[in-house]
């Protein structure tokens, strides 16, 4: 173990000395400036690389001088300086004082090969914090604009290229430059890179990229690291982690090639500086945090609390002052990341030394990290490396720190999975010993139960005292307490292994709550009061009846030893997503609660049910409350009056059926049953069992009804397409020639649920069947072999509903011809009494109009399910040979039909859409409308329109008026709407804009025609 540290903290070592060595070796230190001149006589530029201008350039301090193009910078009077680049100016700017603010001018002469004439290239990246560049006396680049003091100073700093090609063998180089903005090392604070043009452009784009290439892994991980923290929000070292990475690429744009202000040029050069310095203070605060969260068992709260209020001072500080303020004190911001930076490594290094698993790759990140902040350290006094890297330590700090993280989650979850199968061992030898005691004890405890009941009535005689009686009457109470309590350990076993089977249906939640609050009134003995206040109209459940009951059951005995007193209320209503039911028990408290086990068995047991329905239980019987509150929600049932899945078949109804058939005459099942009248109701019955066939003819002749019936899909669909008024269809899932579920399909394309009940036969009952019947259309079903009284039964429910729909829709057209309005008459009266006089023969024929309008709006024939279009558009039309002559030139109707409308459709469907776009479309507007109404023969039926250009509806009101629930005053297009729908499965479409009118539209489908090889 001791040789594996060793062997690592020798490659540590090597890495750093042959690091720091690489960046000391200065490619261009033959090239060296020096007085104020580079000799590059013997240089080749096609082979040579990129070299830094470095050496001791000419610097007139306190002068910004110009020079004359083609001229060499001769300055006569001004102090002549040698001054090392790059390196600030801070002790030659000002005579007597060391400060960065001051302004001077950088000169330097360099001697070129001789011969061949090249294109040259200089790269200039920071210059503090204005300068202007002139290359052999002309101005080649600038930056911000350099002045003799801080008013006449613009500073800007952003890095850029320049490219010429010297006339000769040399050229001059003098940079003019002023900073009265940063507080220290102002000049040339950074490497100007020259070369051949060619090579220079290669350098900068390797730079780029490369700068782009860590901004995009820095982006990358601090977006992977941060969606880890989104899905385990209490790690939070994840979360710091992933600010690691941000602040890293927050760096590398505004620092080397400061990409960040290239794409924003619009960032000032005060808030340039404040992003760099902040880059750096949040570097290391988000590594102080993140060693804070991985590691919190080192260090002391009050300490890291200490360097937060450090840190978070600078951070203000540099905010709110101006870089010229929070520049002289850099040094300062600087030197409050350093307890940041140890505390970091003190931590790695400290878990290092536990020889723990990871251990290595916190060895590795805490010499990382030392190594990179003292290569920042360098850099921030002013040295710059010879040879630009790539920030490795960094690159690999982060790698070892994402392994050490994986080591520790994958670590985690191998201790996790190994007591995970632990626990699911003892849970199973739990189970398993509940589940054998509870079952060996239950035996002899109903033995003991029923002997003590003997025994109680053998003493209701007079032989035995009332004491006694007492004694064995609580000896049985308390019996069959224990084997309820037995009971609820079973069930308990049976959930935590998986094995309860729930039979899903439509439950009325109401009616089962009253049913368990009788059963609590008999066992409370008038102790205590229950209520239902569940109001009628409570969307039924989804669930299994009998362990519903058991939750309840389990829930108002749990409320009661919380100690309820008064009136146990409970309530079911439609939760807040309208898909669910929400039940509330509530009670007042008193005393102390009476917890006991058993009381808790079965509030766990209600938990795991009551998930096991997809729903939740909620608790509010904190005993430091007044008012005991349990509630759990659970889902609705998508209908109402659903099959019960997995009923058992009752084998004596087969016995029954065969009776019946026997006693019944041996007619084909093809032929009708006896004559009745043409107007009888029909209903159709196809099944190839003549047994069942016959036995449902007779069960359905006593309701009334015409029977026919059908052995095959194809004949019952030609059954139903020849016409009549069918009243109900039954249907045997698997038929020759076209199944049952394709025939309810079919029927289901052009009658709705309630126009046409389909009751389905099957000798399978189990979900998936059922689903697929209800998914075709089917509005009930019955198992086969069928139970006469279970059809009867059915038959009877489906028959009701249709009939009660159909006298509901018949009221509704009743009251629509009751709203013929008194003032409409009145006024249609008036019109044709003032046409009397002048216009006889109008008058005569608004009398006709008005006669056949009133005469069509009353005729019997409306509550027919469908009446010929021909009849529609005559009471159409005579309501608008009214209107127009009582409105004139303020209705303009528009009139577009096909040659032959030969269809059917329901009454009173075109004559209330047109009278709803007249007076409440166009006539509210002064200057009225047009109307057009149009009638088109598409391939899918006819289409039927009705467009106004009136003032339209108001956003959602449309809406709200076809489902019920704007206030209207009238009902014309909600009946419409429903009773298209109940006809085609299909309403009213409504567009409609504010100010620029309305289309109404439904369709008429074409009637369904198909042959027998069509079907096939």
């Amino acid at each position: 173990m001791k040789n594996k540290w060793l062997m690592i903290a020798t490659v540590l070592a090597v890495f750093s000395i042959v690091r720091l060595a690489y960046m000391s070796v200065d490619p261009s230190g033959r090239y060296a400036v020096k007085d104020g001149v580079l000799d590059l006589s013997g240089w080749d530029p096609a082979a040579s690389k990129v070299i830094a201008l470095r050496g001791e350039w000419t610097f007139y301090p306190g002068v910004l001088l110009m020079p004359e193009q083609g001229e060499p910078l001769i300055q006569t009077g001004a102090a002549v300086q040698s001054l090392k680049v790059p390196g600030g100016w801070d002790r030659v700017i000002s005579p007597g004082k060391q400060t960065s603010y001051g302004y001077g001018t950088y000169k330097l002469s360099i001697k070129l090969p001789p011969g061949e004439h090249h294109t040259y290239g200089i790269r200039v990246q920071v210059v503090r914090t204005a300068h202007k560049l002139y290359i052999d006396g002309k101005l080649a680049g600038q930056r911000g604009v350099p002045g003799i003091n801080r008013q006449t100073t613009v500073p800007e700093v952003e890095p850029y290229t320049v490219r010429w090609t010297p006339e000769g063998d040399k050229t001059e180089i003098v940079i003019t430059a002023a900073n009265f903005d940063y507080g220290r090392l102002g000049g040339l604070f950074e490497d100007i890179r020259f070369g051949e043009a060619v090579a220079l452009d290669r350098e900068t784009k390797l730079r780029s990229i490369g700068n782009l290439f860590f901004m995009g892994f820095y982006a990358v991980s601090g977006l992977f690291f941060f969606t880890l923290y989104a899905y385990r929000r209490e790690r939070k070292e994840l979360l710091y982690f992933s600010t690691f990475f941000w602040f890293s690429l927050l760096f590398w744009a505004t620092h080397g090639e400061r990409l960040l202000f290239w794409m924003l040029p619009g960032i000032n050069y005060d808030w340039q500086t404040k992003m760099q310095t902040l880059s750096s203070l949040g570097l290391y605060g988000s590594l102080f945090l993140f060693a804070c969260a991985m590691f919190p068992e080192y260090g002391r709260a009050l300490t890291q609390k200490t360097l937060l209020a450090i840190l978070a001072a600078s951070i203000i500080f540099t905010l709110v002052t101006d870089v010229s303020v929070f520049s002289q004190f850099e040094h300062l911001l600087m030197l409050s990341d350093v307890p940041l930076f140890f505390y970091a490594f003190a931590a790695l290094v400290s878990r290092s030394s536990d020889r723990e698993g990871g251990a290595v790759y916190t060895w590795i990140a805490a010499a990382c990290i030392l190594m990179e902040s003292l290569l920042q350290a360098l850099n921030y006094w002013g040295y710059s490396p010879g040879t630009p890297v790539p920030p490795l330590e960094r690159i690999v700090f982060i790698v070892a720190m994402g392994l050490f993280i994986a080591h520790r989650f994958f670590t985690g979850m191998k201790q996790i999975e190994v007591m995970s199968q632990k626990l699911l061992v003892a849970d199973r030898l739990k189970n398993d010993f509940l589940a054998n005691t509870s079952q060996e004890l239950r035996l002899p405890l109903h033995g003991m139960i029923n002997l003590a009941q003997l025994m109680i009535e053998e003493g209701e005689s007079g032989s035995r005292d009332a004491g006694t009686q007492d004694r064995l009457a609580l000896l049985v109470t308390t019996g069959r307490r224990l084997a309820h309590m037995l009971d609820d350990i079973l069930d308990l076993s049976k959930l935590n292994d998986g094995e309860v089977e729930l039979k899903l249906r439509a439950v009325d939640i109401r009616m089962v709550i009253n049913g368990i609050l009788e059963a609590m009134r008999y066992m409370a003995d008038g102790r205590i009061i229950f209520a239902n206040r569940t109001e009628s109209g409570v969307p039924h459940l989804l669930a299994d009846e009998r362990r519903l009951m058991q939750i309840l059951f389990n829930l108002l005995h749990y409320a009661i030893k919380a100690g309820a007193k008064g009136t146990v209320s409970v309530r079911a209503e439609p939760a807040a997503d309208e898909r669910s039911v929400r039940v509330i028990m509530c009670a007042a408290r008193e005393g102390t609660p009476m917890r006991t086990e058993v009381s808790e068995i079965s509030l766990d047991i209600s938990r795991k049910l009551i998930q096991l329905l997809g729903g939740e239980l909620e608790l509010g019987d904190d005993a430091a409350e007044s008012d005991i509150v349990i509630a759990f929600v659970l889902p609705s049932a998508p209908t109402v009056g659903a099959v019960e899945e997995n009923e058992e078949l009752d084998w004596r109804s087969e016995i029954a059926a065969a009776k019946r058939a026997d006693a019944l005459d041996s007619a084909s099942p093809r032929a009708r049953t006896t004559p009745t009248p043409m107007d009888t109701p029909k209903a159709l019955i196809v099944d190839d069992d003549t047994v069942e066939l016959r036995v449902m003819m007779n069960l359905l002749e006593k309701e009334g009804l015409q029977v026919v019936v059908a052995t095959d899909g194809l004949q019952g669909l030609r059954e139903l397409e020849s016409g009549g008024d069918w009243e109900l269809v039954v249907l045997d899932v698997m038929l020759p020639g076209m199944s049952g579920y394709d025939l309810c399909r079919r029927i289901r394309a052009t009658r709705s649920f309630y126009d046409l009940p389909v009751l389905f036969l099957t000798a399978r009952s189990q979900p998936a069947d059922l689903l697929v019947g209800f998914d075709a259309g089917a509005n009930d079903y019955v198992t086969q072999p069928i139970d006469a009284s279970e059809f009867r039964a059915r038959a009877k429910t489906l028959l009701k509903m249709k009939r009660s729909i159909g006298e509901r829709l018949h009221m509704e057209m009743a009251f629509i011809q009751a709203q013929i309005k008194p003032h409409f008459l009145y006024n249609t009266l008036n019109t044709i009494a003032s046409l009397s006089e002048t216009d006889p023969d109008k008058t005569r024929e608004l009398l006709v109009g008005f006669g056949n309008y009133l005469r069509s709006s009353f005729d019997l024939r409306n509550l027919d399910k469908r009446v010929p279009f021909s009849k529609e558009w005559a009471l159409v039309q005579s309501y608008l040979q009214i209107e127009q002559a009582r409105f004139g030139d303020r209705m303009q109707v528009e009139v577009e039909l096909p040659e032959f409308a030969d269809f059917q459709l329901p009454p009173l469907s075109v004559q209330p859409l047109v009278e709803n776009a007249l007076r409440h479309g166009i006539l509210p507007r002064f200057e009225g409308g047009h109307l057009t109404i149009r009638v088109s023969k598409e391939e899918e039926g006819y289409h039927i329109r009705v467009i106004d250009d009136g003032v339209g509806f108001p956003p959602g009101k449309a809406e709200a008026v076809l489902e019920g629930i704007a206030r209207s005053d009238g009902i014309g297009l909600r009946n419409v709407h429903r009773r298209l729908i109940n006809v085609y499965g299909a309403g009213l479409k409504i567009w409609s804009e504010r100010g620029v009118g309305t289309e109404v539209m439904f369709t008429v489908p074409t009637e369904i025609r198909t042959n027998e090889e069509e079907a096939q």
